[in-house]
């Protein structure tokens, strides 16, 4: 079995599946340790997920998730739940086509965090963060509404914090980062349902370190408080104290102890050898092209030196009209109606009138309008008889 685990090569997985159950196990009296047996399980799904043995894959992790309470942070457990979505995949050749498997169990185990961190892990490998992000916070969110310990625990565990800062840098959502980090710091901090003991001090140095950036009151208060937490705990600590008098320092100097001010470092030592007044007149200072850029550069030179011009494409002849004179400058209009061309006067007063009323603001008077407009202008005129009756004057 050790032989199968160290060789890097799987040149026959059905041998190694044959050779690892082989194996002799060992007696009821020396059996292994948890970490121990753990490690061989993960070993033989492994093995199975080779041979294409993905019912029985299935089959066996669905029934260790399903024992486990849901949601949890074991590592047995989720990582069981890992191989039970790369069961269900069967060796899909892309992430799309894995996601497309996987995607439907979620519906069917929402807590499942194993496979809450496989989907996301595929989403990232398809550029696809956004959806990752909000697969996550959906997830958080759950679980605050429920209200339980055991959840809430899971909720704030620091893995899956991190998995959210995480992806919050990678979309250049550095407020949202300091959000999520002050909320776990502020739960582990105070006494909360469960009997989990608080996580280890990254956690917290990265919250209070976050806290410290933002320059408001209320977070340069509460990265004081984690700080001097974490002071409290181990007074050696060169994180803790430089985050206490960082935190101190701008909000309330009276509070902090003098030998704190005197562990860390001076000013005038850490300034020793450094010329204010010429760095002010050096000014700004501007980088020097690197090597590729300068390389990249004369490339596109080069190219711009060396165009080709674009042949103007040659058109058939039988795709040519009659009478066509290719020197002969084409009518940029030429596919308006003749009517709506700039160069467009029609003949005749009758003419002139209907184009003035097909254009907009023109005159909308009906031939029958203006009939009658000129039968009351001959009425009307002056130096005209009107006829008398009997055809006499």
């Amino acid at each position: 079995m050790n032989s199968i685990a160290a060789s890097k090569e799987h040149t026959n997985p059905y041998l190694s599946h044959r050779l690892f159950h082989a194996s002799p196990q060992p007696p009821k009296t020396d059996q292994h340790f948890t970490f121990q047996s753990v490690i061989i399980r993960q070993d033989e799904y492994a093995v199975s997920l080779l041979a294409h043995k993905f019912s029985g894959v299935t089959s066996s992790t669905g029934k260790l998730i399903t024992a486990s309470p849901s949601p949890t942070t074991s590592p047995s457990v989720n990582t069981a739940a890992v191989l039970n979505a790369a069961a269900h995949a069967r060796n899909a050749a892309t992430e799309k086509a894995a996601l497309k498997e996987v995607l439907p169990l979620l519906e069917k185990r929402p807590n499942d965090v194993g496979l809450l961190l496989t989907i996301m892990n595929l989403y990232v490998l398809t550029n696809h963060h956004a959806a990752a992000t909000h697969l996550l916070e959906s997830f958080f969110r759950r679980l605050e509404q429920s209200g339980s310990g055991s959840d809430l625990d899971v909720r704030f565990a620091p893995g899956l914090v991190a998995a959210l800062v995480s992806l919050y840098a990678h979309q250049g959502r550095h407020s949202a980062s300091k959000n999520e980090l002050a909320k776990a710091a502020e739960y582990w901090r105070k006494p909360h349902k469960s009997d989990s003991d608080a996580p280890s001090k990254s956690l917290m140095t990265a919250a209070g370190t976050a806290l410290l950036e933002s320059q408001n009151q209320e977070s340069l208060t509460a990265a004081g408080e984690i700080f001097g937490s974490l002071y409290s705990q181990n007074k050696t600590d060169k994180a803790a104290i430089a985050g206490l008098v960082a935190a101190y320092s701008l909000t309330d100097p009276a509070q902090l102890p003098s030998e704190l001010v005197d562990s860390l470092p001076q000013s005038e030592r850490l300034l020793q050898g450094i010329d204010a007044a010429a760095l002010e007149e050096a000014g700004v200072p501007s980088l020097a092209p690197t090597s590729q850029h300068i390389q990249s550069e004369a490339a596109r030179k080069r190219a711009a030196e060396h165009k080709v011009p674009v042949k103007s494409k040659r058109i058939r002849k039988s795709r040519m009209p009659k009478e066509f004179d290719p020197d002969k400058k084409m009518d940029a209009e030429r596919w308006l109606p003749m009517r709506d061309r700039t160069y467009y006067r029609p003949k005749g007063r009758k003419g002139k009138k209907k184009a003035e009323g097909l254009t907009q603001g023109g005159s909308v008077e009906t031939e029958k309008e203006r009939v009658k407009t000129e039968v009351q202008t001959a009425k009307t005129a002056p130096g005209k008889k009107k006829k008398a009756k009997g055809g006499k004057w």
